[in-house]
């Protein structure tokens, strides 16, 4: 006969357990009985203190099967006013009010390795030429791959 799995016959345990594991239960942490207390009634006293504290329990009702979103900052579009107003909105960019491309950082400014950039696209194109002829590749990559055979 097999074991294991389901078996409707098989006696059930419906006690209430926590599914946190442990000794716990439904109700909470259960009183610990420790024995070889020094002197009589220290075991009462004992058990007298650890059920003095309620033990945390999973919150009920309604509140506990609504999920819990976090709290996110609201993004703005580009259409929304500046969340800046000492500085103009063109401000980084080389046309309108405001200071040019020069107040951006180094690190975002054009390319200035643009034949190491070519010999590394030189060598991944093959590669990605593959991946475009996929029947299920976006369009998208499919015509990036072609502006990278082109250039």
């Amino acid at each position: 006969m097999a074991s294991g799995g389901y078996r409707p016959t098989a006696p059930q345990n419906n006690t209430g357990v926590s599914s946190t594991g442990g000794a716990g239960s439904k109700d909470g942490q259960p009183n610990r009985y420790v024995s070889g207390g020094g002197q009589y009634g220290a075991s009462k006293a004992l058990n007298e203190q650890q059920g003095g504290a309620a033990m945390a329990s999973a919150p009920s009702g309604t509140s506990a099967s609504a999920p819990v979103e976090p709290q996110m900052p609201q993004l703005g579009t580009l259409m929304d006013p500046t969340t800046n107003p000492m500085e103009p909105i063109t401000a980084g960019s080389d046309f309108g009010a405001g200071p040019g491309s020069e107040v951006m950082p180094k690190n975002i400014s054009a390319n200035t390795r643009p034949d190491e950039n070519a010999a590394i696209v030189a060598q991944y194109l093959p590669d990605l030429v593959r991946a475009a002829s996929y029947q299920d590749a976006p369009d998208s990559f499919k015509r990036f791959v072609n502006y990278l055979a082109s250039k």
